[in-house]
């Protein structure tokens, strides 16, 4: 695979054959990009900086199709070790197109490898997979960002989509029982209401601890007065990395 086939209809549907398509077409990319470059430093006529820009667009669209396919596949392979070649997953893998015998199993050896064992073998780290198959399970998203891109003449990128994919997962979030969302919402500033609402001076102070019975009773303070520190940090930790997000 020397030249990158850039019409994404025909993608390769092996997992090794894939991960080269990706390898290649990242430096193609990269090839076109510089040409852009090029092309405004030098302020040449308009349309051959849009017939580049619109090849740049189709290999980085290629790139993120590429992405989410290996995304479907390994998102299918065991994390551990297991399994022999007459299971069901030996036999969806094959049917995946995953045939590379060097990359599933050997004749001395009827175990599947492990989807990190595969990916280290392709040239891919344990992040890229993670995002390759976060591709894949928001194919919608990826199709939103090749769509934005070409509205505004821009080139699509799998940083995108996963930006993208980040906000909507912020916008998702957990049914709260009405009930324990007002109860929580009130201790929690009862808390701090009346931490911050008490007067603490030495006339204060030396009538409540003539208030206290024995030495048992001054064991179970500290330990309330621990807890309450303890609760005030948690809550003012909380709040702070939430501010600053």
């Amino acid at each position: 695979m020397n030249n990158l086939t850039i019409t994404t209809q025909y993608l390769p549907a092996a997992i090794e054959d894939l991960a080269r398509f990706i390898l290649v077409g990242q430096e193609k990319l990269i090839s076109v990009k510089a040409e852009i470059r090029a092309i405004t430093k030098l302020e040449l006529a308009e349309d051959v900086r849009n017939q580049k820009m619109e090849e740049a667009q189709m290999v980085s669209e290629a790139l993120l199709d590429a992405q989410v396919k290996i995304g479907e596949i390994t998102d299918k392979l065991p994390k551990v070790s297991g399994g022999d070649r007459k299971s069901e997953n030996f036999k969806l893998h094959r049917g995946m197109k995953f045939d590379s015998s060097e990359l599933t199993s050997s004749p001395c050896n009827d175990k599947i490898e492990t989807k990190e064992q595969v990916c280290a073998k392709l040239g891919f780290n344990r992040n890229q997979i993670h995002q390759f198959e976060t591709l894949a399970n928001n194919k919608d998203i990826v199709e939103q960002v090749k769509a934005e891109a070409r509205e505004n003449e821009d080139i699509p990128t799998r940083f995108r989509v996963l930006q993208l994919v980040k906000e909507k997962n912020k916008l998702v979030k957990p049914d709260v029982d009405p009930d324990f969302k007002y109860h929580a919402s009130r201790s929690i500033n009862e808390a701090i209401g009346n931490a911050s609402a008490v007067q603490v001076d030495n006339e204060r102070l030396s009538c409540w601890f003539c208030s206290l019975k024995d030495s048992a009773e001054h064991d179970f303070q500290l330990l309330m007065i621990d807890d309450a520190i303890r609760n005030l940090q948690v809550i003012k930790a909380y709040l702070t990395k939430q501010k600053a997000r």
